[in-house]
């Protein structure tokens, strides 16, 4: 008997026991894994394991953080980069009333666009970068919870925000010098470029 076999059995067993009339082999069918990994990199080949240039689900080579802490700082990044952080803060807020929403395209879209500027660095600065733009991510979305808190006494986020508070908030200068670069009221967190 052979144990893939063996094990497929036995899951399909314990699945028509709770009541489940999936397939189990269906589950790593071709066509089922293919449409999981669609449009995603999938492929570290073995030339790529035996040189250690692994590469994230996105295809960036560099991206590997495990035994490292050095790529915590922030570094310059682009004003395109920054403004892409804000957008992606603002629709949280304007949306989803400052929680991250469960639109996986959406989600798919913000990574991807990053990943691709990622490619565009050094290899050496892709995980400062994405670090960087994490804190200025952090950064932005505290603050303005920190405002709308200050504003509307007990609202936690998924809470309705009034009308125009966002507007307010959005176009206040403690926020755009938080992207600009200005690093006056960013507590710290100065990343010109």
């Amino acid at each position: 008997m052979r144990i893939g076999n063996n094990f497929q059995g036995m899951m399909q067993y314990f699945l028509r026991m709770n009541g489940s009339k999936m397939d189990f082999n269906k589950v790593f069918s071709q066509s089922a894994l293919s449409a999981r990994v669609r449009g995603y990199y999938c492929g570290n080949t073995i030339e790529d394991l035996r040189s250690g240039h692994f590469k994230n689900s996105y295809g960036v080579e560099g991206m590997c953080v495990t035994g490292r802490s050095d790529y915590k700082k922030i570094i310059p990044v682009s004003d395109e980069m920054k403004n892409h952080v804000l957008e992606d803060v603002k629709m949280a807020y304007y949306k989803y009333n400052g929680m991250s929403g469960d639109n996986e395209a959406e989600w798919d879209a913000y990574y991807r666009k990053n990943n691709e500027y990622y490619k565009t660095l050094k290899k050496e600065d892709r995980l400062s970068a994405a670090w960087t733009l994490g804190q200025l991510h952090l950064g932005i979305s505290g603050k303005v919870s920190s405002v709308i808190k200050a504003k509307v006494p007990g609202w936690t986020a998924g809470n309705y925000i009034p009308e125009g508070l966002l507007d307010e908030i959005f176009a206040d200068e403690s926020i755009t010098s938080m992207v600009t670069g200005k690093a006056g009221g960013t507590g710290g967190l100065d990343i010109k470029a």
